[in-house]
């Protein structure tokens, strides 16, 4: 039975497209540069989708031995056990990430289809229940398949049969976006957004599947559905900051600029330390002549990466364009600290000293 069932398995592999030059690059890959957790993760993925669950497991675990908090990989290693059925090592895989991520509703979940495969009904409804409370997707999910109805979880063992391809979905939607991304790199944009649609199919309540599918849509030029996408990512997780910062740079390319500094100002509220987005508020806040705020803003910048010669040449632009002479030759003196040889800030500084 297990020998007609990794047959089959086989054969839809073979349908999948890009499957088999991806893992004669990824293998070429890993052979190059063995030390690199991401690439390890990603030959484990594709043998998992084709079938090959022992080579899958090394690579997994060797992602974790290069990386032990490589969440990814974990939860790839685990399901892997859940389809081979050694159920204990999935279950000690899912609750150390349970000790790490106590408010992740996706753990909550991946234990609750463990629990419901193995017969544990009482915990698989428990865990279950957890899920729904951390995120509302899991409530529209458990409703439609007829497991929550009014605020309780109904399991029993017909249940099982219904929820047992979740733990596939999970490796075949992870293979569709790694797909996607790298037909991206390869400039497939058409390719790779089919790819990445397939993947936010399979698992609708994944944020960045539908991030990815944002980014590549706004490179293409395709602003309004790039939106849609980065939304709802958002919508998943409301706490993912540079889901508003993507959201900022479409507004942004689409003149939207109110928009674009709202998002943006929402991106480094959630990622405070980030300069990258410091600046770009900044430019927000001088496109719509908030001055002061721009310069407040160049100036945290510096305070987290003093070497950010794009935020001090704005800031030394900002101080002179204001008349602010002193401070605008503090920080051009700076610049050519820097890059001495920088005959545009020479000028500049020549000119007002």
């Amino acid at each position: 039975m297990d020998s007609e069932e990794s047959a089959r398995k086989r054969l839809r592999v073979r349908r999948l497209r890009h499957h088999r030059w991806m893992l004669t690059e990824i293998e070429r890959e890993v052979g190059m540069h063995p030390g690199y957790a991401d690439l390890q993760n990603q030959l484990g993925l594709l043998l998992t989708v084709g079938g090959e669950r022992e080579r899958a497991e090394n690579h997994f675990r060797e992602a974790l031995r290069l990386n032990p908090k490589y969440r990814e990989a974990a939860f790839h290693l685990g399901f892997l056990y859940v389809e081979m059925e050694r159920w204990e090592e999935a279950e000690e895989i899912f609750l150390s990430q349970l000790k790490k991520h106590r408010q992740d509703g996706f753990v909550r979940h991946a234990l609750g289809i463990l629990y419901l495969q193995t017969g544990r009904l009482k915990k698989a409804a428990a865990q279950i229940q957890k899920a729904i409370r951390v995120h509302s997707y899991y409530r529209d999910y458990y409703r439609k398949k007829g497991v929550w109805q009014k605020g309780v979880v109904h399991l029993d063992r017909d249940t099982k049969g219904v929820l047992r391809k979740i733990h596939l979905n999970q490796h075949y939607a992870q293979f569709h976006n790694f797909v996607g991304l790298y037909l991206a790199r390869k400039g497939k944009p058409k390719q790779a957004v089919e790819e990445l649609r397939k993947a936010a199919r399979l698992k609708p309540d994944e944020f960045i599947f539908h991030a990815n599918l944002g980014t590549v849509y706004a490179y293409q030029g395709v602003y309004p559905k790039a939106i849609q996408e980065f939304r709802k990512a958002l919508k998943i997780d409301p706490h993912y900051g540079m889901g508003y910062a993507n959201l900022s740079y479409v507004y942004g390319l689409m003149c939207r600029t109110s928009e674009a500094l709202w998002c943006m100002k929402k991106a480094v509220r959630a990622n405070p330390r980030y300069a990258d987005l410091r600046y770009n508020l900044a430019l927000l806040y001088s496109d719509r002549k908030r001055y002061a705020e721009a310069a407040f803003e160049l100036k945290k910048a510096l305070r987290i990466n003093p070497g950010y010669l794009f935020a001090r040449i704005n800031l030394g632009v900002l101080h002179e364009d204001r008349g602010r002479w002193k401070e605008a030759r503090r920080e051009y003196r700076k610049i050519l600290q820097i890059t001495p040889e920088d005959g545009h800030i020479r000028r500049r500084l020549k000119r007002i000293s």
